[in-house]
């Protein structure tokens, strides 16, 4: 069982949203995820309540209330014993003995960031700080860098100089951009359902492609979260 961890300072950095595409793409290739909610203000058991009124909610994923250090323990015991693949974990903002926890359990630390000033130092201040405290506990643990909502046309001279910035540190191989599709899930579930809905309503073909393309961009995510954990 692979634990994969998105970390952020900054509320608004993407990360719940990130979770939520890399569990549909991991779901829809075959693997049993469980999702740990350390965040207080639950995002995941929203996301949930609202996948279930549209019947998009794939039950080969469970959550698991982890936001207090004994819920975490309980979490993982239990999920040992589910034998899921890989476990999700959705942290709260900040730093915490809570999180301290989870980031020197994991294997793998996302860092998601939007191209702003402000989103990038957040980031970087995040990831700063994990790296000190991995180093302060003997640990090595890979962690990258997700650029999010990245523009699919031209990046602005502001964009592209903290891109560029970036390019310093561990990335992912590939952004994900600024699509309705990650903005909807949320609201509409687990992407790779809706996906199958969409392609089963024909008032919904114009918006498959949409669809199929963020969906193409979650896939590539998770061949390099299983590529990163083999190395």
């Amino acid at each position: 069982m692979k634990l994969v961890t998105f970390c952020s300072f900054k509320g608004g950095a993407g990360k719940t949203t990130a979770l939520m595409g890399l569990c549909s793409a991991l779901i829809s290739s075959g693997r049993r995820v469980a999702l740990f909610e350390a965040d207080e203000n639950r995002p995941l058991s929203r996301w949930r309540a609202n996948a279930a009124e549209r019947d998009t909610w794939d039950p080969g994923c469970s959550i698991f209330v982890a936001d207090e250090l004994p819920l975490l323990e309980e979490a993982y015991a239990q999920a040992d014993a589910e034998h899921f693949d890989y476990v999700l974990i959705d942290t709260e903002g900040g730093s915490s003995e809570l999180n301290n926890t989870i980031i020197a359990s994991s294997n793998l630390l996302m860092v998601p960031t939007m191209l702003t000033p402000l989103d990038v130092d957040e980031a970087l201040a995040t990831y700063r700080y994990i790296i000190e405290l991995l180093m302060g506990e003997d640990l090595v643990i890979p962690t990258a860098i997700l650029r999010q909502r990245v523009p699919v046309g031209r990046l602005t001279m502001s964009q592209r100089s903290v891109s560029d910035m970036l390019h310093a540190l561990p990335l992912t191989r590939n952004p994900l951009h600024e699509r309705d599709a990650f903005a909807s899930m949320k609201d509409r579930g687990m992407l790779h359902l809706s996906i199958e809905k969409a392609a089963a309503d024909p008032g919904l073909r114009l918006a498959l492609r949409n669809l199929d393309n963020a969906m193409e961009e979650l896939l590539q995510l998770g061949e390099f979260v299983a590529e990163a954990l083999e190395a």
